[in-house]
């Protein structure tokens, strides 16, 4: 056993699980599921990840990493009676599974597509709340495509707020869990334990500056990126004809950093969230009228870059 210290104080105890081939990979989610729920509600608990196998190499071994704020509650949680029964539940339900602990530091995490979301929690629902997730936790793990998950406790600030980043091998098979109705029954099943949540599809185009629907999705890239390109055109004319002369003996290093610093603020809050305001029903039509509500809005845009050309048309004085 190692043990390593991570900034901050934050330490990991990562438990292996290794099976033998033909052991039912899903009792063996659901106990990991459970391991790490339990953890969840130890003094201290600051982050909980599973990770599966790399089939690549034919590897047999789950990961659970949770995290704690310090190697003593680390170790506390590690020599609990309620993790020891746990340990215990699990070797009388499932023979040849080897399980090792490790206290060590360890950065996450790999996967190619990644959605986070953002679950709040009615107040006294908890207990229900962590039910339900051992549910989905087990049924998304259990999914063509997974390559772990990672679940984190919420900030004093953000009483309720529990946070979870959900990892597939590609788009698609992400998309297809979203769609499954496996998840749509469990999601109809939190109806009354959950406010709100919110999701951030880590995959799209700009991540951070567009929204996503009920599914995870975001827009198409090519809706992002066309109204980004149409708040950032008059932005970067403008800097041109006003800017640009007042730097005048600058080194060009330092004026386009600045230009560039001065781009993305007044993109990324002021014009990208005004033509997200007013474009919404673009970005996501309604599947019954979609392609020609998208087909309306591409000549809309389109109209409206025609129009910004012909209005600035004359904002820099030619060279001669």
């Amino acid at each position: 056993m190692t043990e390593t210290t991570q900034e901050l104080g934050v330490v990991a105890l990562i438990t292996k699980l290794e099976y033998p081939q033909g052991t039912d990979v899903g009792k063996t989610v659901g106990w990991l599921v459970k391991m790490m729920m339990s953890g969840g509600k130890s003094p201290g608990f600051w982050s909980g990840e599973i990770i599966p196998p790399d089939d690549a190499n034919k590897d047999t071994v789950w990961k659970l990493v949770q995290r704690f704020t310090t190697t003593e509650l680390a170790k506390a949680w590690q020599q609990s009676d309620v993790r020891g029964k746990l340990l215990a539940e699990l070797s009388t339900s499932t023979s040849g599974v080897k399980v090792s602990d490790e206290l060590a530091h360890f950065d996450s995490t790999f996967g190619n597509v990644a959605t986070a979301i953002v679950t709040e929690v009615k107040p006294g629902m908890e207990d229900a709340y962590f039910a339900w997730e051992e549910k989905i936790q087990l049924a998304q793990a259990t999914f063509p495509g997974y390559r772990g998950s990672y679940l984190q406790p919420p900030a004093p600030e953000r009483k309720g707020q529990w946070a979870t980043l959900l990892r597939y091998d590609k788009p698609e098979t992400l998309e297809k869990w979203f769609a499954s109705p496996e998840r749509k029954a469990l999601l109809n099943e939190a109806n009354d334990i959950v406010l709100a949540t919110k999701f951030q599809n880590m995959s799209n185009s700009f991540p951070g500056w567009f929204p996503v629907d009920k599914e995870g999705k975001g827009p198409a890239n090519y809706k992002t990126a066309m109204l980004v390109l149409l708040g950032l055109f008059p932005v970067v004319m403008l800097e041109i004809r006003f800017l640009s002369p007042l730097e005048t003996g600058w080194n060009s290093s330092l004026s386009s950093f600045i230009n560039l610093v001065l781009s993305v603020v007044a993109t990324t809050w002021g014009t990208t969230p005004l033509f997200i305001k007013l474009f919404m029903w673009w970005l996501f039509p309604t599947k019954e009228n979609a392609s020609a509500i998208d087909l309306k809005g591409i000549l809309i845009i389109m109209g409206i870059f025609a129009g910004e050309i012909a209005l600035l048309w004359n904002l820099i004085p030619p060279k001669i």
